[in-house]
């Protein structure tokens, strides 16, 4: 169930580019986060009469130990500009940990997780779940160049546990030169024996499901959208499904990829 919360900041910091990451004291809702859910964030701390933006900015929960969550962030916009500007101590409301469509986590079968940009983000607390199931784990991460890797260091730090990362970037600047999607098939010789998870750039996600539906593999996406409430009121984040349009807020935002429609 979501609550309704005042955070306490305990770190906000820059990464590289223009992605941030913001530590919080947020209990109960780092106990309770799944893979996969996201929260609400105010832009602006508790005490600060502001309500310019009004609404608050959906961020998936990136990582959660305890009762603490990391949301990694970019810097593009009026709301994250000052979310920036957030400094230790500072209080801050926040709403979660919303979202009813999360990964599902399998033990008998290799996970293949594909990121791309901030949308490691999305699927980086899927990683920690699944290290510490000890489930076979590989993770496929590409970005337009190193500094855009923002959670290099973080995936760096799990591969420590024993999932495998490999980089990838546009530019040949670190890594492989190219896209994660491209050393997909070295993976999925037996897809009823992997389960293929992703979050990143639309292009990428629908390139992913074009060639999950020719192996017959089981592949869930988590999809990012502009919302204005994060509890299915506003119908602002709507997708077409099998099952008709459904809220990315709430129905998602991760839906197994041969159900969406048009997204």
């Amino acid at each position: 169930m979501p609550y309704e919360l005042v955070a306490e900041v305990l770190s906000n910091r820059p990464l590289s580019g223009i992605t941030w990451e913001l530590k919080l004291r947020a209990h109960p809702i780092a106990e309770e986060s799944l893979p996969g859910q996201f929260v609400m964030l105010d832009t602006k701390p508790t005490e600060v009469e502001d309500y310019d933006p009004l609404n608050r900015r959906p961020f998936a929960v990136g990582d959660a130990e305890g009762a603490q969550i990391t949301i990694f962030y970019d810097v593009v916009g009026r709301g994250t500009r000052k979310i920036a500007r957030l400094t230790a101590g500072d209080s801050v409301r926040l709403l979660g940990p919303l979202g009813d469509g999360t990964f599902p986590l399998y033990g008998d079968r290799t996970a293949v997780v594909v990121a791309g940009g901030i949308g490691a983000s999305g699927v980086s607390l899927l990683v920690r779940r699944l290290a510490e199931r000890k489930v076979p784990t590989v993770v496929l991460y590409g970005a337009r160049s190193r500094e855009y890797l923002s959670l290099k260091e973080w995936f760096e730090k799990i591969s420590r546990k024993g999932v495998e990362v490999r980089f990838y970037t546009d530019d040949g600047s670190f890594g492989k030169k190219g896209f994660p999607l491209q050393d997909l098939d070295e993976f999925v010789q037996n897809p009823e024996k992997v389960v293929v998870y992703a979050c990143g750039p639309k292009p990428m996600l629908r390139a992913l499901k074009e060639k999950a539906e020719k192996l017959n593999l089981e592949t869930y996406l988590s999809l990012d959208r502009r919302m204005a409430c994060g509890w299915g009121v506003c119908l602002g984040c709507v997708v077409k499904t099998t099952a008709g349009y459904e809220r990315v807020c709430k129905e998602g935002p991760v839906f197994e990829a041969r159900k969406l429609v048009d997204f």
